[in-house]
């Protein structure tokens, strides 16, 4: 299998998606449609319920399908759910946004572990992680180039030109993954053999085991996608504790999504044999930041820690990702890896859903409390990991 295939196409799908005009005002897309805080955490959470009902369906339709046509439907999916949410604004519409939440939770468990699954097939042990970061780095340009747009856009079109011109970047988002070169067809080894064996004594639609190392996978999974919601949606609420104008988010932006790009090169840097070890400390590190974030609110400490958080826990995120699928392929189901990386996200949405609903009844104590408590976790859960509870 050709490894080195080219994924240019992926890449600019990537810098496309990343193209989130809104971004910095995203939070304020939804209140200043008339949405409350509590009912925010509701939508997210509804977002999380539609990707959990639908992560091993749709995990199967993709090993079946390929991953390059998933990739092409969620885009579609994207597309469709951008254009709702334009309209949710516009007509200040809570059930809009409700059916904006259910169809970007489509777009995502199309996507969801398809490019990693992509990906992983194409590149060499331990290039893995690094192709990976190179892929998000793309994203991250795109977010960076939208956010340096931001303010005069906003300024002559307000949200509702942000809202346009981010759906026009997904109907070329659409046209570009197209593209996308499809992937090397599985061919039918006896390690193959081994993943249907071993799939026809686990449920019909849960291909996992239910054991500690994949509840541990599940929870780790669900710390990281947690941190950047928090980080996505809170840090403009963070500046209004600190009484600095929300103007300046389009700077803060800019600084973590630079300082994020560098995830690719310090995984170069670290090489391959001491993964695990920074994978650990990375964790450590990202929750001690998490705690510090939640619980002061000095100004010094804290536009640091805004800046550089991203990439601390992008690190060790890259990391895991490839010790997931390591765990995947030492179960032999390497043939259903997008239904088994489904299945892993399934575990991850359920407890998102749980954080988010928690958080929605608790939104009068603050979004500290959020930071605080994900912080003891990720610090926790390092703990674990380091005593290598999940075999690679």
């Amino acid at each position: 299998m050709n490894k080195k295939l080219n994924i240019d196409n992926l890449e600019a799908v990537s810098f496309f998606n990343g193209l989130v005009f809104f971004a910095p005002v995203a939070l304020l897309v939804r209140t200043r449609a008339g949405v409350s805080l509590d009912r925010f955490f509701i939508l997210q959470a509804i977002l999380s319920v539609t990707i959990f009902l639908g992560e091993i369906p749709t995990g199967k339709i993709t090993d079946v399908v390929g991953y390059k046509n998933a990739i092409v439907l969620s885009q579609v999916m994207l597309l469709i759910a951008r254009s709702m949410l334009l309209a949710a604004f516009l007509l200040k519409n809570y059930y809009i946004f409700i059916t904006e939440a259910i169809i970007e939770g489509i777009a995502t468990y199309f996507t969801s572990g398809t490019v990693s699954a992509y990906l992983y097939q194409k590149y060499d042990e331990g290039e893995y992680p690094v192709k990976s970061a190179r892929v998000g780095n793309y994203g991250t340009a795109g977010f960076i180039t939208s956010t340096i747009m931001y303010a005069g856009i906003y300024h002559f079109y307000e949200v509702e030109g942000l809202l346009i011109l981010t759906v026009v970047m997904n109907v070329i988002a659409v046209v570009v993954s197209i593209g996308i070169e499809k992937e090397t067809e599985q061919i039918d080894t006896e390690l193959s053999v081994a993943s249907k064996e071993s799939c026809s004594i686990l449920s019909k639609f849960f291909i996992l085991k239910i054991n500690a190392e994949n509840i541990i996978i599940m929870i780790t999974l669900a710390c990281i996608s947690i941190s950047f919601i928090l980080i996505n949606f809170f840090y403009v609420d963070k500046l209004d504790i600190l009484g600095i104008s929300e103007e300046w988010m389009t700077a803060i932006i800019l600084g973590y999504s630079v300082f994020q790009m560098a995830a690719e090169k310090v995984l170069d840097t670290i090489g391959e044999r001491n993964y695990f070890k920074a994978f650990v400390i990375g964790f450590i590190i990202s929750g001690m930041c998490m705690l510090l974030f939640g619980r002061i609110n000095i100004t010094p400490v804290i536009i640091p820690i805004m800046l550089i958080l991203p990439l601390i826990v992008s690190v060790p995120a890259y990391i895991f990702d490839e010790m997931e699928n390591k765990v995947i392929d030492n179960s032999h189901l390497e043939d259903k890896r997008a239904e088994a990386l489904s299945a892993y996200n399934m575990g991850v949405n359920l407890v998102e859903v749980l954080f988010l609903f928690v958080s929605a009844f608790v939104a009068e104590l603050g979004i500290s409390a959020c930071f605080t408590v994900l912080g003891v976790l990720m610090i926790l859960l390092a703990g674990v990991h380091s005593r290598r509870i999940i075999q690679i």
